[in-house]
């Protein structure tokens, strides 16, 4: 996350604020990454993931010119309840691919998620003038895919049959977020 100061700073939102993640984050993100219910949403299977692991992964994501990766924090109580973060990103092409997960439970379909998201899109269009910003979600994740709407993202692609989850084959949505043409004048 080597952005400089744009990323040194906390991002308030109504309920949440985002920071920059930290190594004090990843105890808590590697057993939200190897709980079984919340694995499932993700779009990596993280089950067998070791704290050696995620460090190295930390590590490399601070020199990355092509990831930020942000903790979300509870406005209200400043508890970390998850994650998020903006990869793959491409100046040249205006484009980058967002991530999330509210590892604490007791935090899903309340609003965290859908104002992390917001928060996440309104810096990559202003901070870092991206123009379209993409994602990947399972059509069992109905919570996910409801908070992407709220959060005017569209759905472009579906990936036929190509996650199998408890021994069922589910699809996968491409959903993206385009910044609407600004009028001269």
């Amino acid at each position: 996350m080597n952005y400089g100061t744009i990323t040194e700073k906390e991002i308030p939102g109504g309920k949440v604020i985002l920071r920059p993640l930290g190594k004090q984050d990843l105890a808590r993100s590697l057993q939200w990454l190897t709980d079984p219910l919340v694995n499932k949403y993700l779009s990596q299977n993280f089950r067998d993931l070791t704290a050696r692991q995620e460090e190295e992964w930390f590590n490399y994501i601070q020199d990355s010119q092509q990831d930020m990766v942000f903790a979300i924090l509870d406005r209200g109580a400043g508890s970390h309840i998850g994650n998020c973060a903006l990869h793959k990103i491409d100046k040249n092409g205006g484009s980058c691919e967002l991530g999330i997960i509210i590892g604490e439970k007791e935090y899903w379909g309340k609003g965290f998620g859908t104002d992390s998201i917001r928060i996440l899109v309104n810096f990559a269009l202003k901070e870092l003038s991206l123009s379209r910003i993409w994602l990947n979600v399972y059509t069992y994740n109905h919570r996910a895919i409801k908070a992407y709407g709220k959060c005017s993202f569209k759905q472009i692609k579906v990936l036929k049959r190509n996650h199998l989850y408890n021994g069922k084959y589910w699809d996968t949505l491409i959903m993206e977020y385009m910044e609407k043409p600004r009028r001269n004048g």
